[in-house]
Order: C-alpha cells, then sequence, then structure tokens
C-alpha cells in the first residue's frame, strides 16, 4: 500500500472460503495442531478444505463446519494459539468471550479538571449514547503536576458538580450514575499523594505508577505491593507502564503483584489506550482468581469509543463477562466501599 504496508490477497471459490479463513486467521501454531488433529483423525486440512485421504474434499465452506468435522466446537479467532483452545473445544469448554455490547461502563477516562478536554457533561452525554449506565471519573492527583493533578479542595469541587450531574440526569428520569474516582499517584516509596481521610470520601480509588521506572525489579515490586496494600484502593491501573509502540514495561514481578491483589481483592486493570495488560498476564490473572476492569484512558469524549481496544485484548485473554468489573450493572459492581 501507499503506506508501505504489504498485503496478500488470496482468492478463493467459494466451496474453500470457511478453509482459507481459518487457515489465514488463526496463528501458525494452532494451524499446525489443526493439521495434526485431522492427520490423527485420517483426513488432510489446508486452506482449501478438509479432505479425505483419496483427495476428496469433504469440507470448506465454512468455519463452523471445519471444526464441527473434527470433533471441535468453533474456536474464537481471538484465541487461536494452541495454548489449550483445542483441548477447550474438544471438551465443550470454550467460553463465551466478552464482547463490546457487555459493557456497561468505564472506570478510567480524564475529564477538562485536569488532563482531558471535556467537560464532565459531556462525557456523561457521550457515554449514555454508548448505552452505558455508569462513569467513573478518574481525573489524575496533585502529584502529576504535568497533567495539573488535583488536589483536596479541587476533590470537594468536584463532588459538587458531580452531584449536581446525577440530580440532573435524576430529573431528566436517565437510568444513569457518575461516580467519582481518582487516579491516585503511587510515590517512589510506595504511598499514595492522599492520606485515607480523603481516599475514602471517594466512590472508588485506582492507583497508578507514572514515574521511576528505573527502578530495580525488587523495588518496583515492592513499591506497587505497598500501594496496592491500602484499605482503600480497589483498581491498579495499567500495571507494567507499558505504552504500546511508545515506552516498554518497567521491571516488576508480577506474579507477587497478582498474589497481593487476590489477597486484597485489588482488580487489575487493561488499558486500552496502552495496551496493558498482556493479553497473557491477563489471562493469568483471570486464572489466579483475579477480577479485571478494562479501562479507555480515554482524554475526550470521542475517545471513549476506544474501549473497543481493551475488549480485543479481553477476548485475547480468554476473558468472559463475568471476569470484568465494567461489564457489571451498577448494583453488582466489587468496589470496597459498596461492597462495606
Amino acid at each position: 500500500t501507499r503506506e508501505g504496508l504489504d498485503i496478500d490477497l488470496r482468492v478463493v471459490a467459494n466451496s474453500s472460503f470457511g478453509a482459507a479463513l481459518q487457515y489465514f486467521t488463526g496463528s501458525k501454531e494452532h494451524n499446525i495442531a489443526m493439521r495434526r488433529l485431522a492427520i490423527k483423525k485420517g483426513l488432510k486440512l489446508s486452506e482449501y478444505g478438509l479432505f479425505r485421504r483419496e483427495g476428496r474434499k469433504i469440507k470448506g465452506e465454512t468455519e463452523e463446519e471445519i471444526y464441527e468435522h473434527l470433533g471441535l466446537d468453533w474456536i474464537p479467532p481471538e484465541i487461536r494459539e494452541n495454548q489449550g483452545e483445542i483441548e477447550a473445544a474438544e471438551d465443550g469448554k470454550i467460553p463465551q468471550l466478552i464482547e463490546l455490547k457487555d459493557i456497561k461502563g468505564d472506570f478510567h477516562w480524564h475529564s477538562d479538571w485536569n488532563g482531558g478536554i471535556d467537560s464532565l457533561e459531556k462525557m456523561c452525554e457521550q457515554a449514555m449514547e454508548l448505552g452505558y449506565e455508569y462513569l467513573g471519573v478518574n481525573d489524575h492527583t496533585k502529584t502529576l503536576k504535568i497533567e495539573n493533578g488535583l488536589n483536596e479542595k479541587d476533590l470537594l469541587k468536584q463532588r459538587k458538580e458531580i452531584i449536581r450531574l446525577n440530580d440532573k440526569f435524576k430529573k431528566q428520569e436517565k437510568n444513569f450514575v457518575l461516580l467519582q474516582g481518582a487516579e491516585v499517584e503511587i510515590l517512589k516509596d510506595g504511598s499514595l499523594d492522599f492520606d485515607n481521610e480523603t481516599l475514602k470520601q471517594l466512590d472508588f480509588v485506582t492507583v497508578s505508577v507514572h514515574s521511576g521506572f528505573k527502578m530495580s525489579k525488587t523495588e518496583m515490586t515492592e513499591r506497587i505491593i505497598k500501594a496496592i496494600s491500602n484499605p482503600y484502593v480497589d483498581i491498579l491501573n495499567h500495571p507494567t507502564g507499558k505504552i504500546l509502540n511508545t515506552r516498554d514495561s518497567y521491571d516488576v514481578d508480577l506474579e507477587e503483584i497478582f498474589k497481593i491483589a487476590k489477597e486484597k481483592n485489588i482488580i487489575i486493570e487493561v488499558n486500552s489506550f496502552r495496551s496493558d495488560l498482556s493479553a497473557q498476564n491477563a489471562r493469568r490473572a483471570k486464572e489466579l482468581g483475579i477480577k479485571i476492569c478494562i479501562g479507555s484512558d480515554a482524554h475526550s469524549k470521542k475517545e471513549l469509543k476506544d474501549m473497543e481496544f481493551g475488549v480485543y485484548q479481553a477476548r485475547r485473554a480468554w476473558l468472559e463477562k463475568g471476569d470484568v468489573l465494567n461489564a457489571q450493572p451498577l448494583e453488582k459492581l466489587w468496589l470496597k466501599k459498596k461492597q462495606k
């Protein structure tokens, strides 16, 4: 293409379309495992179809019939990695992967109170257009001066505006609620830049690392563990510091982080903008019984739609609706203040 992207175009007959789609959608490892399974059953699988050994084609028009004839449930494209999906398909245990329509709200976005460009009201209006039931504003806190982080007085002023908006929505009989949170800065010693008296006034609390990326693995791990051990923290945002195509992850022991997150009922974020967590790490979190939150990290109302990229990542991680905080209705959110 003019942009320098190389594209291969393969044209096949309708009778081979499903086989070609399956072949070019799955990873190399998935395809090798599928071909081996076909051989085991006395068949041959290629991008042109599923064949008997003597060469007669028996299936190929749809993906579903290819998988079915091999004794498998249909496998969603996102998990075709030869990472247990074939065994799950044989046992009828393919997960019902989360979909964008399952998302009911967003807990990571920024308003014009600091790093964003749109007002709370405009963000809420956009969220309602997306079919959301709630939003949780998550503006930066005072230490992150580059984003004009909010101090304690700012939070009180913002709370008054949130109360006004919720009253307005109620009078308009809109089924929508705006919650107040904050993206609280994790300082280098693991403490937070708001005290507990301030934190407990919020509807939810998320914490993030935005500095000191060159710490040793041990130091960074201890720093984050101290932060998420605070009893008022709900969500750990972008846990490895990665920004896709911009910045690599800092050195951290995610297994130790996950261990404490499970113990302290901390929710781990999949950040749509940053692509952090990775699909592999998000799947590991699920295996350990840790709940996930998908955040858009929007800085404008139009960026709320970036939620879809986090959902794609969550699907690659085998996540289902029940694994994700913001796929739950308001009355069933797992936030600590609500539980108390």
